[in-house]
C-alpha cells in the first residue's frame, strides 16, 4: 500500500473544493478521519487537529457589509489551514518511510555448519594440516584461493564465501616487522597482513565467538584486540581438540573419536 500516493490523491480532492460545494467538504472531512485511522492511528492528534478546523466566522454581526464575503473568507483560511495539516501528515509519513529502510534489518543469512574457512599465510604445511582436520571430521574445508573467482575481488570472494559458522586463522611466522627505527634484532615475526585482516572481517560477520586464532610458534599477534580466542598449535596436536571444542560450541557436529 503506497501511503504517500494515497495522502497526495486526498490532498488533491480537499484542494480542488470551492466554498460552493459544503458536502464534499463534510464527506472529505470524514475520509480524512478514516485514512488516518487506517494509516496512522485512530488517535493520531492529526486527526483532533483535522476536525478542529473551522470554516466560518467565529461571530458574525449584521452591520450591512456583506455578510457572504465573511463567511467565504472564512472558509479559505479554514481551508488553507486544513491543507497544511494534510501536507504535514504526508511530510511525517514521508519521514518514516526513510527512517524505517534505512534502519531495517539486514535479511538474515543462514551460516553453513557443514563448512569451515580456514585463513592463512604462506606456511603451506600448517594450511594443509589444518585442512585435513577439518575434513577427516567430516568438514568442507573452505580456502580463498581455490575458490572460483569469477572476476570477484578480494574482498567480493570473502564476503561470498564467508557464508560459515565457524572460521580458522592461521597466525605463522610469514612476516617480520616491528616498530619504526626498531634494530633487525627486534623485529618479530608476524602473520601476513591479509590474515589479521581476514581475521577482523571475520569476527564481524560471523561473530568472534565463531573464529579461533591458531597460532604456529612465536608469532607477534594482535593486542588490542579484546576478547579473541588464541591457540596455539603444539607439535603433539592438542589443537586439534581444542579447535573441535570450540566448534562444537559453535553448534557443529563433531565427532570427537575422528580426531586422531
Amino acid at each position: 500500500m503506497d501511503k504517500i500516493k494515497i495522502l497526495k490523491d486526498f490532498k488533491q480532492e480537499f484542494q480542488d473544493l470551492t466554498y460552493e460545494n459544503h458536502e464534499n467538504q463534510d464527506k472529505l472531512s470524514i475520509r480524512f478521519t478514516t485514512l488516518i485511522s487506517r494509516l496512522l492511528d485512530s488517535n493520531s492528534p492529526y486527526i483532533q487537529k483535522f476536525n478542529k478546523v473551522s470554516f466560518t466566522p467565529l461571530a458574525v454581526f449584521f452591520d450591512g457589509s456583506d455578510e457572504s464575503a465573511k463567511f467565504k473568507e472564512a472558509w479559505s483560511i479554514g481551508h488553507k489551514y486544513a491543507l497544511r495539516i494534510i501536507d504535514d501528515v504526508i511530510e511525517d509519513v514521508e519521514l518514516f518511510d526513510k527512517v524505517e529502510s534505512t534502519t531495517k534489518k539486514e535479511p538474515l543469512i543462514m551460516k553453513d555448519s557443514s563448512k569451515v574457512f580456514i585463513v592463512h599465510g604462506h606456511d603451506d604445511g600448517a594450511k594443509n594440516e589444518v585442512a585435513r582436520f577439518v575434513e577427516k571430521l567430516g568438514f568442507e574445508a573452505k580456502i580463498l584461493h581455490e575458490q572460483v573467482d569469477s572476476g570477484a575481488t578480494i574482498i567480493e570472494k570473502l564476503e561470498k564465501h564467508t557464508d560459515v559458522g565457524f572460521a580458522i586463522v592461521l597466525y605463522t611466522a610469514c612476516d617480520i616487522g616491528g616498530v619504526i627505527k626498531s634494530k633487525l634484532e627486534d623485529l618479530k615475526p608476524r602473520a601476513r597482513q591479509n590474515v589479521v585482516f581476514e581475521h577482523g572481517l571475520l569476527i564481524g560477520k560471523i561473530g568472534r565467538a565463531n573464529v579461533v586464532a591458531l597460532v604456529k610458534g612465536d608469532v607477534e599477534i594482535p593486542n588490542d584486540i579484546s576478547g579473541v580466542v588464541y591457540k596455539s598449535m603444539d607439535t603433539g596436536g592438542s589443537w586439534k581438540y581444542s579447535i573441535a571444542r570450540e566448534m562444537k560450541s559453535s553448534g557443529y557436529d563433531v565427532d570427537m573419536n575422528k580426531i586422531d
